[in-house]
């Protein structure tokens, strides 16, 4: 789907954050997070993306500025009210703005002396979710038993083949495609971009199951309700249901500790044989944020271990 490449209407203003807030640490955080790569252009204090809603393409360019992000949004026609709040609204759930952290770093300062380093380094980090909650379904099916380059290339095959193309200085953006968009596939149109009979099933079970579903649901409902729900999409299991709804929706609330994933993480912080118990009981419905900067903390001193990487400039 493609819109013309001219960008004429544009509306900016500020969006407030909780503080403490950062949006450079956002920003490195991008740069090392592969699953997005490519879908957006960043400066050492810009990000520049493009998102879907409602049939439009918008792209949006935040900075830093005193309380918040200042924004600039631009699209090819008209940007009504209506999208410019629902865009807004993206922005602040994609890069978290309105989460309060002083709690979780109040939990933190008591705890083991290496996570509170990780947590020091971090500062201002609010977490950087997925866009929409199309993109993080899909990718979740995409990286299931995937490597990640594969599962990225997959992603933005994806996204250049629905999603839609919009200009912005000079530059040329695509967005995600929405739900909606994606509807349209049946199992063969799957089957023919991902070359894997299970994972084309699973990817047309989970757009119908989530427009079934309903993100306002799933951000409302208790968190055992929604990961019910999601359950019960063909293919989303309990990893996919939990990335879903940590990075996607921001329900921080619930980690499945057990997983390998965060049972290795945790033993290189605290050491072997950590009682998960005690990380539920300290950090209670921040138990997601002290997830995200303990994967985010020990991802940034493997980078320091392998030397500078260049920012990313984009397509």
């Amino acid at each position: 789907m493609t819109t013309s490449l001219t960008a004429p209407a544009t509306v900016s203003g500020v969006l407030p954050a909780a503080q403490p807030f950062d949006l450079r640490t956002s920003l490195r955080f991008l740069q090392g997070f592969g699953a997005c790569k490519g879908d957006q252009i960043m400066t050492e204090d810009t990000l520049t993306k493009a998102i879907a809603i409602g049939g439009q393409a918008v792209v949006f360019k935040v900075s830093p500025c005193d309380g918040g992000v200042g924004y600039e949004l631009s699209s090819d026609r008209p940007i009504a009210p209506e999208l410019r709040d629902a865009v807004l609204a993206k922005i602040d759930g994609y890069l978290s703005l309105s989460d309060d952290l002083t709690g979780f770093y109040a939990q933190a300062a008591g705890d083991h002396p290496g996570y509170a380093r990780l947590v020091k380094a971090l500062w201002g980090l609010h977490q950087v979710r997925f866009l929409t909650v199309a993109e993080i379904g899909v990718w979740a099916i995409l990286s299931q038993r995937t490597p990640k380059n594969v599962s990225t290339a997959l992603k933005r095959r994806i996204t250049e083949r629905f999603g839609r193309t919009i200009g912005y200085d000079g530059l040329r953006f695509q967005a995600f495609p929405e739900l909606t968009d994606l509807r349209q596939l049946e199992v063969d149109d799957w089957l023919a971009i991902v070359k894997n009979a299970r994972k084309a099933e699973y990817l047309a079970c989970l757009v119908e199951g989530l427009l079934d579903i309903g993100e306002d649901y799933l951000a409302t409902a208790s968190y055992g309700q929604a990961t019910k729900a999601l359950r019960g999409i063909k293919g989303v299991g309990e990893f996919s249901a939990a990335a879903i709804l940590l990075r996607g929706l921001g329900r921080m609330d619930f980690v499945p500790l057990e997983m390998a994933a965060f049972a290795d993480a945790t033993a290189k912080v605290y050491g072997p044989g950590y009682d998960n118990q005690r990380l539920r009981s300290r950090y209670g419905d921040n138990l997601g944020y002290w997830a995200y900067y303990l994967h985010t903390g020990l991802g940034a001193l493997r980078d320091e271990a392998r030397g500078p990487v260049a920012c990313e400039s984009g397509r």
